[in-house]
């Protein structure tokens, strides 16, 4: 068992008592006031891009949200440490990431701070005032899942993007966060996405964010989160019949940086997800 998993069931363990309970949930609402305060200061800061033009508009909003990022951590009591295994592609690139908390957001952005990156996010958002323009603006890409044609067109305006404008594009393909802090299996819909495109894949690896504020509950645990980015996965020349295989490769490298990082065992089958369906969240 890794070192972090002694001392994760150590603070687990610790969280039963009800002071521990108290200051964990008294830690969360501090915690809550100070992020909203960030976020209205980092977002009015990041609107002033919105007149800068595309390409320093985003690298100013940036700058705003990686500010944001590192004030969250701080506030909620978790280093970060970060580690690559190899560069990052010159042009687009879709980065993989498993999914722990709402702390792997901050992360990842702080971990890609040399590379402007945006977040695939629902077509839902791009809607409201503001935030919408925002995440145009910033070069989030829109995906729509409400049925199969409309996100099969969402994928193709989304692969224009990373083709034509050299996108970096965050991705969770377990598309749901995982309780236990495991891989999840993932879904397909991500590597048609890739294979669409043509670019590169870059794997990252993310643990300790479920320790630090666990799904379904408002405590908040300081703890360390690594980030561990991998090696890109080449596209080019793939077909959508080999999305199967590239999703597991995928996940296979996943998987071994999330060991690395001191993970907690993540199961290695099944690889792809249900259709249809969540992926299924193995409780701890």
């Amino acid at each position: 068992m890794p070192p972090d998993a002694t001392a994760a069931t150590a603070d687990d363990t610790s969280t039963d008592s009800l002071p521990s309970r108290i200051a964990a949930y008294a830690r969360f609402f501090f915690a809550l006031v100070c992020v909203t305060t960030s976020t209205i200061l980092c977002f009015t800061g990041s609107t002033f891009g919105l007149v800068m033009g595309k390409r320093w508009g985003r690298r100013w909003m940036l700058r705003w949200a990686i500010l944001w990022s590192r004030s969250i951590l701080f506030v909620c009591r978790c280093p970060l440490e970060v580690t690559f295994q190899g560069a990052m592609p010159a042009g687009g690139f879709l980065a993989y990431a498993n999914h722990q908390s709402v702390l792997d957001i901050p992360a990842i952005f702080i971990a890609m701070d040399k590379t402007p990156i945006a977040f695939a996010a629902k077509r839902e958002l791009f809607k409201w005032p503001f935030l919408g323009w925002y995440l145009s603006m910033a070069g989030f890409v829109e995906v729509d899942r409400s049925n199969r044609r409309r996100a099969m067109e969402s994928y193709a305006k989304a692969a224009r993007q990373i083709r034509e404008e050299g996108a970096r594009v965050i991705v969770y393909p377990e598309g749901t966060r995982s309780v236990d802090g495991s891989v999840l299996p993932f879904k397909k819909g991500a590597f048609a996405l890739a294979i669409e495109a043509q670019a590169p894949v870059v794997p990252i690896a993310v643990d300790g964010a479920q320790r630090a504020v666990r799904k379904h509950t408002v405590r908040l645990h300081g703890h360390k989160i690594r980030v561990v980015v991998g090696a890109p996965i080449e596209t080019k020349g793939l077909t959508v019949d080999q999305r199967d295989e590239l999703l597991i490769k995928t996940r296979t490298q996943i998987l071994a940086m999330h060991k690395e990082c001191g993970g907690p065992p993540s199961p290695a089958e099944p690889m792809i997800a249900p259709p249809g369906k969540r992926t299924g969240e193995r409780e701890a």
